[in-house]
């Protein structure tokens, strides 16, 4: 049996593609097109972030033996807790790439139409 269709995904991505367009529709009015180009770059930045830190914990203290325990224990973990990590990554993987194309969206736009002007 298929899980349950959550609405929860889409909803929250619609919310925050809508509070991007808001917030670039703020730095033209500030701005120009030049703050549109810098809040899809900021976008992309954190899209990017995300999907490279991998859903692994982040902060000032990231060491080669805290990189390395991580590993380990996911190496050591059984095959339901591999399942539910795979899981968890996919989920987030998805919507990272929804924000890197939303950011990489933006910044053309922004750039583009500050050359184009």
């Amino acid at each position: 049996m298929p899980p349950p269709h959550q609405l929860e995904g889409p909803i929250l991505a619609g919310l925050c593609l809508v509070g991007l367009v808001g917030l670039a529709w703020l730095a033209f009015g500030i701005v120009g097109w030049l703050g549109v180009g810098i809040l899809g770059l900021l976008a992309l930045f954190i899209a990017v972030r995300v999907d490279l830190e991998n859903d692994r914990p982040v902060g000032p203290q990231m060491t080669p033996d805290l990189y390395a325990s991580q590993y380990r224990d996911e190496a050591q973990a059984g095959a339901r807790d591999k399942a539910a990590r795979s899981f968890d990554v996919t989920g987030l993987m998805s919507a990272t790439r929804l924000a890197m194309l939303a950011g990489a969206c933006v910044t053309a736009i922004g750039f583009g139409m500050l050359f184009l002007t």
